[in-house]
């Protein structure tokens, strides 16, 4: 069972030892029976469904699926059955507008949503209006917390860290000019500025006059690469999505900018990490670097527990098929709304934000716990290395 302790405001929980029962089983309230006696607990999950990053959108909502299931049989929250609807919201601005309007017309009592953070941004407005918790699994560009919004909690720590962690990579190496790529969105942009920031903060220079944008649905990086050689960087920092990534890796390794033939290092944001960059790099892929958070990367001993074992087997027995990078922020999404409403004793969405506000819980992806703007607080951050095809912790680490 779980352990609280708000007045401490610790929350201990974890995979039971002995079997798949879930941090959230003991959100149950009474026998599994009693789950069907009141109304569905309707969550809201817009997440891309269609599109380059409908993988990685089906991978989070598949934990999801698992953690409401848990906790459904073992009596739902407060006796209320989770019903999980899903929108497509498909990684676009307008989309994602018409998927929120539509979960707010169905009258959710919270969303638990949000891949690509070009299409959170705009849909934080009416989640806010609606005055209902949104839960982000995923999508975590540092703007998303700067609207003032009191409903708003990230699970993937601020992407602000991928650029502390790039700029600390570059001056381990010793790499003194950097070019920096954004792919234009929202997510892109402000990885893009901060890792900018930084790198400037730490002595380093961001060759070609600043910050350098391609479109997102560009597939075709030779002017791009033309002007890194021109500049002189040996350091490449790409803040996109992993589609574009595995393109652009493929095309700066054919030019001989990196792999055995080049001169420079390339790393990518947290939101290129995915095993589809790797498969659509091939060997390209292959001593390619990338910034995202250590609760993420599935690498080193942060994920590598007997609670993290048991989610995976488990994913893979239901779903067929292995977990994305951020399943587990799926999951200890749905969890952290069913502590939260189990500690108010309420599902009323203000209730539940209140007991957000102040959650505190060891999940699958470590202490989740956030700050007065809904940030994930304790993020520490990974850089991973591709070596033979796999993602591995690279050593050194960078000191932040």
């Amino acid at each position: 069972m779980i352990k609280t302790n708000f007045k401490a405001r610790v929350l201990t929980s974890g995979l039971l030892v002995a079997t798949m029962l879930t941090v959230v089983a003991g959100a149950a309230s009474g026998p599994a029976s009693a789950a069907k006696k009141l109304s569905p607990y309707l969550v809201g999950v817009p997440m891309p469904m269609t599109g380059a990053e409908a993988q990685a959108g089906t991978q989070i909502f598949n934990a999801e699926l698992m953690a409401a299931q848990q906790v459904n049989k073992h009596g739902g929250v407060l006796g209320h059955p989770i019903k999980l609807l899903e929108q497509d919201d498909a990684c676009d601005a307008g989309t994602a507008v018409n998927a929120a309007n539509k979960l707010v017309s169905e009258n959710v009592q919270a969303i638990v949503g949000g891949y690509c953070s070009g299409a959170t941004l705009p849909v934080e407005p009416i989640i806010a209006r609606a005055g209902i918790p949104y839960v982000m699994p995923a999508a975590n560009s540092p703007e998303l917390t700067t609207g003032g919004y009191k409903n708003v909690f990230l699970i993937d720590p601020s992407g602000s860290g991928d650029g502390a962690e790039a700029a600390a990579f570059f001056k381990q190496q010793g790499i003194k000019k950097v070019f920096i790529i954004d792919d234009q969105s929202s997510f892109g942009v402000a990885i893009a500025n901060a890792a900018a920031q930084d790198i400037t903060k730490d002595g380093g220079t961001v060759v070609a006059g600043g910050v350098q944008s391609i479109p997102a649905t560009s597939n075709d990086f030779s002017a791009v690469i033309s002007q890194i050689k021109s500049s002189g960087a040996t350091g490449i920092y790409w803040s996109g999505y992993f589609s574009q990534a595995a393109q652009f890796a493929t095309q700066l390794n054919a030019a001989n900018v990196i792999g055995p033939n080049g001169t420079a290092k390339f790393v990518v944001a947290d939101g290129s990490v995915d095993a589809t960059y790797i498969s659509g790099a091939g060997q390209a892929a292959n001593g390619t670097y990338a910034t995202i958070a250590a609760l993420a990367s599935g690498v080193g001993n942060v994920l590598n527990s007997r609670a993290d074992h048991l989610f995976n087997a488990a994913y893979h027995k239901q779903f067929k098929s292995a977990p994305g990078p951020y399943s587990t922020f799926g999951y200890d999404a749905i969890t952290a709304l069913v502590l939260a409403a189990r500690h108010v004793h309420s599902i009323k969405p203000a209730r539940v934000i209140a007991g957000l506000r102040t959650l505190h819980f060891n999940g699958l992806t470590g202490k989740v716990s956030f700050d007065k703007t809904g940030n994930r607080l304790g993020a520490v951050m990974d850089l991973l290395e591709v070596v033979n095809g796999q993602y591995t912790l690279a050593k050194p680490q960078p000191k932040l």
